[in-house]
């Protein structure tokens, strides 16, 4: 096929063209010298010679030459991308020449189409992998590249899935010394295999923040000050220059996904801001108690536009959560989380069910992954659900404009909150024998029947499901691929199965609240599940109902040997994950947000995760009620005399005096012994 270079503008999306991306390599061709000209005209840097292993490529679309990409040897020595894999001297010295630089990559600037140079980088690596072990006989492991800030923001490389190291020290070889050139850039890698991965696990969290000083500055103008949120979540025994210690070493460990000075700032703006008093806790507000005048375009885009390692913070984010409250008696929770939304303009917003209740009204919906456990609780994953209308042509403009993936397809809620729990239970970070979900999930039973296996699953019912009360007095029948059940003659509200059972209520003592003891009354019944209008299998149903009479229900397929205070345990683990969401809520901003994009709504959550889990952190160590107040989670249970009641403890709290903000801080791994231990939060 021949191919023409013409001016003729090419616009609009990647797919209005019928032909693929195609690469030409020049090298040792009578098109070497047409590619360097093409280069020395229109690339900034202009044509420079490179000696030694390299290969050239013409990018081509259809029959239009578009571009031209180049890719030559590593760099022989970089502080940020040795500490990143994490090798010795001798190991990279050996695997060096599996480096390579992608020195050269460009669009020529009447080409204007959407995606399409993220599309070519990752076309490039398939091709680079092939061509480079057939021309130089090694295997790429990792590929690097330099970008002037100044100029460009490194979007097409975040897009393709490459990882921002941080800024280059400016250092140039000459000879066998280093000295520098003038251009301090972005240094950006992706990894290409798996093998290499596996050995080295190069992660980001081995980029250190050398200027600790900075942070600190940083966090102290202006200094932090958070009276009521530290008096409603019982953190009253910590000085001024503790708080700020701790804020300190809570955030260096993310500082490394974020690279320049100025996206720092807006950082460390945005956590104060969330954690603070303000009233409303959107970009505005925030801004202008924490940040420069002047500052809000740049503060905004930094939540919605600029380029920072996001997806690799929640990666680390998840992993310091884990350390903090991974228990093997744990459970990972499943949520749906809605918003209420006015306009049309923001992601995923429409009218559709919202809330508890299902009422049809302008909103975002949401999946949330929550973990808890005798040790706390915290979310873990969250997802904008985004209405399969939004994937329709009438919705296109819209799909642009708030930036959603373009890879992103649609999937239904249960879909995603499948995907979303076994993601979390395959990465091995949290431990645990239950999984909770909320009605909206624990009403179906193919849903049930899909969660992960070997976990326990206590969901949420409304108490208009329909299920048959269990006797073993009747007889008994089997469905296909069903165990051996009950066969009541017709099903029943579980609603109405708990008004006519006789079975005792017990006490539940949930915790201290600012009135004293909050209490609430539950019991267990033996119910069968209603599966295609028959009889399905024998489960556990528990209903806990409150002082003022409300009721929640829950199945549950424990033993059926279980006990009351067995199936608690998990029953008290949801209501904590409820308190979790009524936290982020109330005290750190979690929907008080006021952005439209998809980018811009996921950052959100994961800088109020990381919010919450810092007041978790000081309410472990500081909390004035640990040792002198029962934790919420601490069952208590009374029946009738003549009936034993056990107690069913998932917490123990010892008293510690001080302020020593180290002890919670810098390592946030299990435990010491003697370490305060407090995992939920006082009930109002």
């Amino acid at each position: 096929m021949e191919y023409r270079l013409s001016k003729t503008p090419m616009e609009g999306e990647l797919g209005d063209y019928a032909g693929p991306v195609n690469f030409i390599k020049v090298d040792g061709t009578k098109l070497e010298s047409f590619w360097d000209k093409l280069v020395q005209e229109h690339h900034y840097l202009g044509y420079k010679n490179v000696i030694g292993s390299r290969l050239k490529y013409l990018i081509t679309l259809e029959d239009r030459i578009i571009g031209a990409i180049s890719f030559c040897s590593a760099a022989y020595k970089l502080g940020l991308r040795d500490k990143f894999v994490g090798w010795d001297e001798e190991t990279r010295l050996s695997l060096l020449p599996h480096l390579v630089n992608n020195n050269l990559f460009l669009i020529l600037p009447w080409i204007k189409v959407r995606h399409l140079a993220s599309h070519v980088l990752a076309l490039s690596l398939k091709k680079l992998k092939i061509d480079w072990e057939k021309w130089y006989g090694v295997e790429p492991y990792m590929v690097e590249t330099f970008i002037e800030p100044e100029r460009y923001l490194g979007t097409c490389y975040a897009a393709a899935n490459w990882i921002r190291l941080g800024e280059s020290k400016g250092l140039g070889r000459q000879g066998n010394s280093f000295v520098f050139d003038g251009h301090i850039k972005d240094l950006y890698v992706i990894v290409m295999s798996h093998r290499f991965a596996n050995t080295f696990h190069p992660h980001i969290g081995r980029l250190c923040y050398e200027n600790r000083e900075e942070l600190q500055a940083i966090i102290n103008t202006p200094p932090i000050q958070y009276p009521k949120l530290l008096k409603d979540f019982g953190v009253n025994q910590i000085s001024p220059e503790s708080l700020a210690q701790s804020l300190f070493l809570h955030l260096e460990i993310f500082i490394p996904f974020l690279g320049r000075k100025e996206l720092i700032t807006h950082f460390v703006a945005m956590i104060k801001g969330l954690l603070s008093d303000l009233p409303h806790k959107s970009l505005e507000p925030i801004s202008k108690a924490f940040e420069e005048p002047d500052e809000f375009r740049n503060f905004a885009n930094f939540m919605t536009r600029s380029v920072w390692d996001d997806r690799g913070m929640q990666e680390e984010y998840q992993k310091q959560l884990s350390q903090f409250i991974s228990h093997p008696m744990g459970m990972i929770t499943g949520d749906g989380c809605d918003f209420k939304k006015q306009g049309s303009m923001s992601a995923g917003v429409a009218i559709q069910p919202c809330g508890p209740l299902g009422k049809m009204q302008s909103c975002q919906a949401s999946l949330m992954v929550g973990y808890a456990s005798e040790l706390g609780y915290g979310l873990a994953d969250f997802e904008l659900y985004i209405p399969e209308i939004w994937f329709t042509e009438e919705f296109a403009e819209k799909h642009d404009a708030c930036r959603i993936p373009e890879e992103l397809v649609y999937k239904t809620k249960n879909q995603m909150m499948s995907n979303m729990l076994y993601k979390l239970v395959e990465s091995g970070l949290f431990n645990g024998k239950y999984v909770g979900v909320d009605f909206n999930f624990g009403q179906d039973p193919q849903f049930l029947d899909s969660l992960p296996s070997g976990l326990v699953y206590f969901a949420d019912v409304p108490g208009t499901l329909s299920a048959f009360p269990s006797s073993s007095k009747q007889k008994v029948s089997k469905s296909s691929s069903q165990e051996l059940s009950p066969a009541p003659v017709q099903p029943v509200s579980v609603e109405e199965i708990v008004d006519s059972n006789k079975t005792t209520w017990s006490e539940v003592h949930l915790g201290n609240g600012p009135k004293g003891p909050v209490m609430a009354k539950d019991k267990c019944i033996k119910v069968v599940e209603l599966r295609d209008q028959q009889p399905g299998k024998e489960v556990w149903l528990y209903v806990m109902q409150s002082k003022d009479g409300s009721r929640q229900y829950a199945l549950c397929n424990e033993s059926k040997t279980a006990k009351l205070q067995t199936i608690r345990i998990p029953a008290l683990m949801r209501w904590s994950m409820k308190q979790c969401f009524q936290e982020c809520r109330d005290y750190i901003g979690l929907d008080q947000y006021e952005l439209r994009t998809w980018h811009g709504w996921k950052r959100h959550m994961l800088l109020t995760s990381i919010s919450h889990f810092f007041v978790n952190k000081l309410r472990r160590q500081y909390s004035s009620t640990v040792g002198s107040q029962e934790s919420v989670a601490s069952a208590k249970c009374s029946k009738p005399k003549g009936d034993d009641c056990a107690k069913s403890s998932l917490i123990t709290a010892e008293n510690q005096d001080g302020d020593q903000p180290d002890a919670g801080f810098q390592d946030a791994g299990l435990l010491e012994a003697g370490l305060p231990v407090t995992g939920l939060p006082d009930a109002n």
